[in-house]
């Protein structure tokens, strides 16, 4: 039986770069994954894919939108769907064959395409094979949450993995769930002219996101078309011919919308199926694979991190705890994971960022903080751009002076999530920013404004103070 030094369970934004450090530090490693491609979800059926779609579907809806600056289009623009996805797919292979590049400059890495399970502690086998180890990790990502819902259309309706390889746009498309997929396609689908409808069971979409950013974009899909129903128990989904109905109900009232497609965006879970972590003794539940903060699991030897454990899941955030993971599997003084320097985009329209923790994690904490905002319709490039809704926002621990979170709603707050992860992990002040020197006109200058707009209003509170002695 070949002994490996680590075993990885999953080549995706987890596993591939854990293996590839491993072997880089010159230790024996062996990654296996179904899938046969480095990438996983991410690059195949996730952020990727929806990103080129999206890609497309913006530009259209630029070129469509040309006239609010005075610029004639002699012809109708014209969306060749088909030659989008052409497109897609030759960015995702050309991302995976390079990755395989990459991994097959490293000699004590082997890539093998695979289902594996645990055999005990200590083995793992793989097509038959059987594995030994001194270490492993689980980075088999998450998979599509299904609800058990009632009807014949459940099995019959997309998930955010057959969106990508449909080649017609549809007519009419009905979303389950109100989440950063349902809302990225929705605008996407609606900007080529699909009728969009969103059902979701709170009370707004988007639960996760800060609420003023989340009811902002809720108002701005209704603007542009998109019909949004909250607060609703979906009762069942019935195809036939063709066509779904969907039933629900909405204050006691039970109701049924018809559509051409139905698409499920009910969340995710941990893909942990067929991997026999009963028999390594790895404890897992409902949210993951059970690990402390150095991602360790209840085998001290075996790690795991990415989609498949209980923290934020986003492909990025993996790549940072596999770091963490290789560091503590090779290398003395463990390091622990610190998600309150995490940082994410919701590729909506507008788009939101956010970096460390917003103001509803901050009430949850028990934090003494103070929120500040700065509103992007008093900004030059927005105006510039007709691009006015939006603001960044400060959450100021008081204690420390420290801007422990920062959020951010504008047309191209990805652009500007960068500065606001070095604000946050390098535990920043206002004054600190503010000795920035922002280029004008732009978006990030709004940091500086933000930053002067506080610095004045403590000024503003010393002099008050000083005038009542």
């Amino acid at each position: 039986m070949q002994k490996y030094d680590l075993i990885v369970i999953g080549a995706g934004p987890a596993g591939t770069p854990a293996a590839m450090a491993a072997a880089q530090f010159g230790k024996k490693v062996l990654l296996i994954d179904k899938r046969g491609e480095p990438g996983g979800e991410c690059l195949f059926e996730g952020c990727i894919p929806s990103k080129v779609l999206e890609n497309a579907a913006n530009r259209y809806a630029m070129l469509k939108e040309a006239q609010n600056f005075h610029v004639e289009l002699k012809s109708s623009p014209q969306i060749h769907w088909e030659a989008v996805l052409r497109d897609k797919d030759a960015i995702l292979s050309r991302r995976a064959k390079g990755a395989l590049m990459a991994m097959e400059k490293l000699p004590t890495l082997t890539f093998m395409k695979g289902e594996a399970q645990f055999v005990d502690a200590h083995t793992i086998e793989a097509e038959g094979v059987q594995y030994g180890f001194d270490k492993a990790l689980i980075a088999t990502g998450g998979k599509v949450n299904l609800p058990p819902f009632k009807g014949n259309g459940v099995a019959k309706a997309w998930t955010n993995r057959d969106v990508f390889f449909e080649e017609e746009i549809p007519k009419e498309l009905l979303f389950v769930g109100a989440g950063a997929i349902s809302c990225e396609l929705a605008q996407m689908f609606n900007k080529l002219g699909t009728k969009c409808t969103v059902l979701e069971r709170g009370e707004r979409i988007l639960k996760h996101v800060d609420e003023e950013a989340a009811l902002a974009i809720q108002e701005h899909m209704r603007q542009n078309g998109i019909r949004i129903e909250c607060k609703v128990s979906l009762e069942s989904i019935e195809e036939n011919g063709g066509s779904f109905s969907v039933c629900f109900r909405q204050n006691e009232e039970e109701q049924v919308l018809e559509s051409e497609k139905v698409l499920l965006a009910t969340g995710r879970i941990a893909n942990l199926d067929g991997l026999g972590l009963e028999k390594a003794g790895v404890a897992y539940d409902r949210h993951g694979v059970t690990v402390n903060d150095m991602l360790q699991s209840s085998q001290p030897h075996i790690f795991a991190c990415g989609d498949c454990i209980n923290a934020p899941r986003f492909a990025h955030t993996a790549s940072y705890e596999a770091g963490i993971v290789v560091h503590n599997m090779f290398a003395p003084h463990p390091h622990s994971v610190d998600y309150d320097k995490n940082s994410w985009v919701l590729f909506s329209d507008p788009q939101v960022a956010q970096v460390g923790i917003d103001e509803a994690e901050a009430k949850r904490r028990g934090m003494d903080v103070s929120v500040v905002s700065y509103d992007y319709s008093s900004d030059a490039r927005a105006q510039i751009d007709k691009q006015e809704l939006g603001f960044v926002k400060f959450v100021i621990d008081k204690a420390s002076g420290v801007i422990a979170g920062v959020t951010i709603l504008s047309e191209d707050a990805a652009s500007l999530a960068g500065e606001a992860a070095l604000i946050v992990a390098n535990k920043m002040k206002p004054m600190d920013v503010m000795g920035a020197i922002h280029p004008h006109p732009t978006l990030c200058e709004s940091f500086g404004k933000l930053s002067q707009k506080i610095f004045m209003g403590m000024m503003m509170q010393r002099g008050a103070g000083h005038g009542k002695q």
